[in-house]
């Protein structure tokens, strides 16, 4: 199992993520930190700073795939940043509903 994290600079993009890994069966529960602050330096050699969306989920790690091709697929020309955690440890609760994810 992982943690997906999506990174995305568009509130509406991160609400489509969510709806669409939820419909396709990819995440059981998904969870958008809304507007974080995202400080970066510029070119210049300046902090700035903008608001950023996160989406994260835990899903199967045989998904992975699957999902970026989906997120290209559906967001061809996107800002999106992706990275997965590996999870180690679950409950044995939240473990069978990571099960019955979309059968890779």
């Amino acid at each position: 199992m992982i943690v997906l994290n999506l990174l995305t600079l568009s509130p509406d993009r991160a609400k489509r993520v969510t709806h669409l890994m939820l419909t396709e069966h990819l995440a059981t529960d998904v969870f958008v930190d809304e507007a974080i602050a995202n400080h970066y330096l510029t070119p210049e050699g300046t902090v700035a700073e903008e608001p950023l969306y996160r989406v994260i989920f835990i899903t199967k790690a045989l998904l992975y795939r699957r999902i970026e091709e989906l997120l290209e697929q559906h967001f061809p020309a996107n800002d999106f940043r992706v990275y997965a955690t590996l999870v180690t440890q679950v409950n044995e609760t939240e473990a069978e509903r990571i099960r019955q994810l979309h059968k890779a």
